[in-house]
């Protein structure tokens, strides 16, 4: 064993990390945690920041550190021999974890602490850091009876393994199923770049032809492109009864029984824990307040949405009847038609638009717009241990030339790489005790095309927008100035307030300026014309009330399955499906779909009652951007103070003291709603 991992580092290293040493480093770093546990706890009283607060805070990154990597292994080469691995480790941190949170002397600790002199005089993050500790401990059952503690740790310890059952399942059903294209007549209004990779897929496997993949990109461009109706019915099928007891894979990797067990055991957790449900526990630590206020908020985004939803979904059954003769629309018509009207209305060719954005040129542009915006600039490193010879690493300065933070850039997808996009925590901002900073590392990870042959990767306006959410997740994690491990960067953020940084970001992508910046035509070198620009500015509203009523669905699904789950009868997650199906629905869908059984955010995510977050947050990032708009959308005085009154501030604070000092007052959901220009 070499213990890669143990051996102190800056950086992980990424190459020497073997799946064989993976479990029998986290068992030794576990037993050095806890032999630390039990050492500070023997130490003479009275306890202070310095002889228990800090040293257990270091414990816990200790063992992060090591972990972070691991995971993130596994989400980016999801080898057989490292989903074993995981497994093994996930029970072993989940039995660790129950063991601290229920750990009655040191929670004693922490209470005699605060009751103390010594606490009055830490400082706002501290005693905030403290507090977040004891509500974890109260959360982790520390008040429960012995048998009722041991029952919780095995809830937790059997959630663990079904969450990641659940993920590998999905990602399983994805690489499960493909369809090999001999005819290319079949492959009509595809577009080239496309038909290049399908090709070169089944090149790779020895197949004549074109392989068509169930990766979402694949599934976006069959769906949005593809004039075969046929064809577009096989992919739409197949992918959303990925994982499940129907369609093409039925039965292979099904999802059905773990999504009733979770809920049932998530269901006894809360009881447990004292709590009416798992939605009412989750609460406990957003910044919404209680169920009835997010079944309210996301009850009225579907009301005020409705209306025009449906106006909208006439006008797309007018066009299609008129201009090519289709009278009822299906679920796998939807996407294709809508690009179609789409393209009548706006004269928008996303292709074309596409070659526009090389990846190269939205880097710089986006780059160059926080060198504005908040004095940040960045530098690529070459000389970082990585996991693919794609991936890049770039650090974070400030305007004093002091490092901030850094992060990976892994753009592209690849066979047993989870699907979608994502930032993630390698390390956070802490002080040691020995004085010593460690500055903030993130990974950032989205599944785009590669580059074709001499061809960049091109992205698509949408994609612009992803890379940019990302990065969002990159300023808020690496731009903390808290230096307590559980309340920097985006730790201890409220969930359902920790999309408002990503989703803030996003705003930049629909200002003219910017798309100027961010743009350059592959081989002219050309901005975004402004033509162009125009174009996608109006196309930008296009639709827009079916797209929150489809987020105000999955949000409510979300929070009912978590809210009004009953535990003896679990044929009522398919009534709960049914009863929001039929309120906030407009399209209707097919019996067989399973959309459930590849809701990675809620079964093996952390979304679990709080996918409403996306739309809380986007309230939050709505009302933000109005200052900017007022104020200048460049204005780095602006910029710096959300610098330092949002993004800085990790979790040190409540997000709504946060808000209302950067708006100078409580903000308000109609902000979203004039931003999409939805009818109020």
């Amino acid at each position: 064993m070499s213990n890669i991992l143990l051996k102190p580092f800056k950086l992980p290293p990424f190459s020497k990390i073997k799946p064989e040493d993976i479990v029998p480093t986290i068992k030794h770093a576990l037993t050095i945690c806890r032999t630390e546990v039990e050492y500070v706890l023997k130490q003479c009283t009275p306890f202070n920041w310095n002889n228990l607060c800090q040293p257990i805070s270091e414990t816990n990154e200790f063992l992060n550190r090591i972990f972070s990597p691991i995971s993130h292994l596994h989400s980016v080469q999801n080898s057989l021999e490292m989903r074993i691995a995981y497994k093994k480790c996930l029970y072993l941190i989940s039995e660790y974890n129950t063991w601290l949170g229920q750990h009655k002397e040191l929670y004693q600790a922490y209470i005699t602490f605060k009751a103390s002199k010594f606490f009055i005089r830490l400082t706002k993050p501290q005693k905030k850091s403290i507090e977040i500790l004891l509500r974890d401990f109260r959360l982790s059952g520390i008040n429960l009876s012995k048998n009722k503690q041991n029952r919780y740790g095995e809830i937790i310890s059997r959630l663990s393994k079904l969450n990641m059952e659940f993920s590998n399942n999905v990602l399983d059903a994805t690489n499960g199923w493909s369809k090999l294209i001999i005819n290319q007549k079949e492959l009509l209004g595809l577009p080239t770049r496309y038909k290049d990779e399908a090709k070169k897929i089944a090149d790779s496997q020895e197949k004549k032809g074109w392989l068509l993949t169930l990766h979402t990109h694949s599934y976006m461009t069959i769906m949005t492109y593809a004039d075969n109706r046929e064809i577009r019915y096989d992919i739409y099928r197949a992918f959303n009864t990925r994982a499940s007891n129907e369609g093409p894979t039925a039965g292979q990797w099904d999802n059905s029984n773990i999504i009733i067990e979770i809920l049932q055991l998530r269901h006894e957790l809360a009881h447990l824990l004292r709590f009416k449900s798992y939605a009412n526990k989750s609460l406990v630590t957003k910044m919404a307040k209680n169920t009835q206020q997010v079944l309210s908020f996301l009850k009225y985004l579907g009301k005020k949405s409705r209306h025009q939803g449906i106006q909208e979904l006439s006008e797309l059954l007018k066009f299609t009847k008129k201009y090519y003769n289709i009278t009822k629309l299906e679920p796998w018509d939807i996407i294709y038609y809508s690009e179609k009207q789409k393209k009548y209305l706006y004269s928008i060719n996303d292709e074309e638009i596409r070659s526009y954005f090389p990846e190269k040129s939205v880097l710089n542009g986006l780059f160059k717009l926080i060198k504005r915006v908040y004095g940040i600039f960045t530098k690529e490193r070459y000389d970082v241990d990585v996991w693919n010879n794609n991936v890049r690493f770039f650090e974070l300065y400030d305007e004093t030339k002091e490092l901030r933070g850094s992060f990976y850039l892994d753009l592209y997808t690849r066979e047993n790489k989870c699907s979608g996009a994502w930032m993630d925590n390698c390390v956070g901002r802490v002080r040691r005790a020995d004085g010593s900073l460690q500055k903030p590392v993130a990974y950032l990870t989205c599944n785009f095309n590669k580059p074709i042959g001499e061809k960049p990767a091109l992205l698509t306006h949408n994609e612009v927008i992803i890379l940019f959410h990302e990065f969002g997740h990159v300023l808020h994690h690496t731009m903390t100035t808290i230096e307590i491990a559980n309340i920097s960067g985006i730790n201890g953020i409220p969930w359902d307030v920790v999309e408002f940084p990503s989703q803030f970001m996003e705003n930049w992508c629909w200002e003219p300026e910017v798309l100027k910046i961010i743009s350059s035509h592959y081989q002219t070198n050309k901005p975004l014309p402004h033509k162009i620009i125009n174009k996608i500015l109006s196309a930008k509203y296009y639709q827009i009330a079916l797209s929150i009523l489809r987020q105000v669905e999955f949000g409510m699904l979300d929070f009912l399955l978590h809210a009004a789950f009953n535990p003896t009868n679990s044929s009522c997650v398919f009534d709960i499906i049914k009863e929001v199906k039929e309120v906030f629905t407009l399209i209707p869908s097919p019996k067989w779909e399973r959309v459930t059984h590849t809701f990675s955010h809620i079964f093996s995510g952390d979304y679990a009652a709080c996918y409403y977050g996306y739309l809380w947050s986007e309230q939050l990032s709505a009302d933000a951007f109005l200052r900017f708009k007022k104020e200048g959308i460049f204005n780095i005085n602006t910029g710096r103070i959300f610098l330092d009154t949002i993004l800085s501030k990790g979790g040190s604070d409540d997000p709504r003291n946060l808000l209302k000092k950067f708006l100078g007052r409580i903000p308000t959901i109609d902000a979203l709603l004039c931003q999409y220009r939805i009818n109020n």
